[in-house]
């Protein structure tokens, strides 16, 4: 981490405005402090936020009027965090640079200050979304009206992506827009702006790497906070009914329809829909299932959304059936019947044939 301050010295610089030449403007942006849990994973930054560190100059000695400053929310939102969990130095970090920058103008960048020109090229809807939750939690954290850096003609530098990272964005962002169509979207607003940071200018190469596989476990977990429980069941007779345990760990209730997909057709199953799940619940659903054949059979259970779209963690049902239906020992039965039968008739063709040849 020695090295991400050691750039972001070099990166924080004093230049002229655009519309204002007088000005000079600081930037206040790093890489990822926390990880996708929360959790600080820079075990420098406490320190940077001193006086003496490369964080505590910019705010306690900078630059004289007029200045200009542009901050991402996510780092005031990691001294935020420290803050919270009484860390002096980030409290004074913080109340220094509200003291400081006051009266400057300040603009948010987009939400983890990531590679503009490229996410543009990418997805310019999501940058859009990088753009207001970036200004909306800049504005919380300093409790005042901030502008946005959107389109501000402020330059800053490229970052290198790979397909690793391009994948895991488009696909967390069709998780995530799925998601939000059952629960209120507040509810994975940082989780999925979050993924803006993987895009950041002023990640190495291993970092960056490093961060993605956090990142992708993260994501899983918030995703899966909407799943149905995997199980192994027994079967023993022809009209079992099995429970299937249903879990929402989000703060708001769902409202999902459950469906049953059988890998082979030894089994059947119904189909729910509208079911509602309260906020923080765990319920079991008594699923009756109806046997055609034993043997063993994977049934994927999983939910949907009202357009049929597939959201949250499926359930791996695992079944082992030894019993028949009554349909098909009553086929079965029927069928041996006549096989005896046919055997019979046959059997007196051959006596009264072996009679009249003699």
């Amino acid at each position: 981490m020695k090295k991400f301050f050691v750039l972001l010295i070099a990166l924080f610089f004093i230049a002229p405005l655009p519309a204002k030449a007088a000005s000079h403007t600081i930037w206040l942006a790093t890489p990822a402090n926390r990880n996708y849990a929360g959790e600080i994973i820079n075990k420098d930054f406490e320190k940077s936020l001193s006086p003496d560190g490369a964080l505590g100059k910019l705010v306690f000695s900078p630059i004289a009027k007029p200045r200009t400053w542009i901050m991402d929310a996510a780092l005031l939102e990691d001294v935020q965090y420290l803050a919270n969990k009484k860390s002096t130095v980030a409290s004074n970090w913080l109340s220094q640079l509200k003291r400081v920058a006051g009266r400057d103008r300040i603009y948010a960048t987009a939400y983890g200050n990531p590679d503009v020109p490229y996410l543009n090229s990418l997805a310019p809807t999501e940058l859009n979304f990088y753009y207001a939750v970036g200004q909306q939690h800049l504005q919380a954290v300093l409790m005042k009206n901030v502008l946005s850096e959107k389109g501000s003609g402020f330059a800053w530098k490229r970052a290198k992506i790979d397909r690793d990272v391009r994948e895991f964005f488009n696909t967390s962002r069709e998780e995530f827009t799925l998601i939000s169509t059952v629960v209120n979207p507040k509810e994975v607003e940082t989780d999925r702006a979050r993924i803006a940071q993987l895009f950041s200018p002023l990640l190495t190469t291993k970092a960056r790497a490093d961060l993605l596989k956090d990142f992708e476990a993260g994501q899983a977990k918030v995703i899966s906070k909407l799943r149905i429980v995997s199980g192994r069941y027994q079967i023993t007779t022809s009209n079992e009914k099995i429970p299937i345990t249903l879990v929402n760990d989000f703060e708001v209730p769902v409202k999902v329809d459950l469906y049953f997909t059988p890998m082979n057709s030894r089994v059947t199953f119904p189909q729910y829909r509208q079911i509602t799940l309260n906020a923080k619940s765990k319920i079991q659903v008594s699923v009756p299932i109806g046997v055609i054949a034993a043997g063993d059979t994977t049934v994927i259970a999983r939910f949907e959304n009202g357009k049929g779209k597939t959201i949250g963690a499926n359930g791996m049902i695992e079944l082992s059936s030894t019993i028949i239906s009554p349909a098909v020992t009553k086929f079965t039965t029927g069928a041996g019947l006549l096989l005896i039968l046919a055997a019979v008739a046959q059997s007196v063709r051959r006596v009264r044939k072996s009679r009249a040849e003699k």
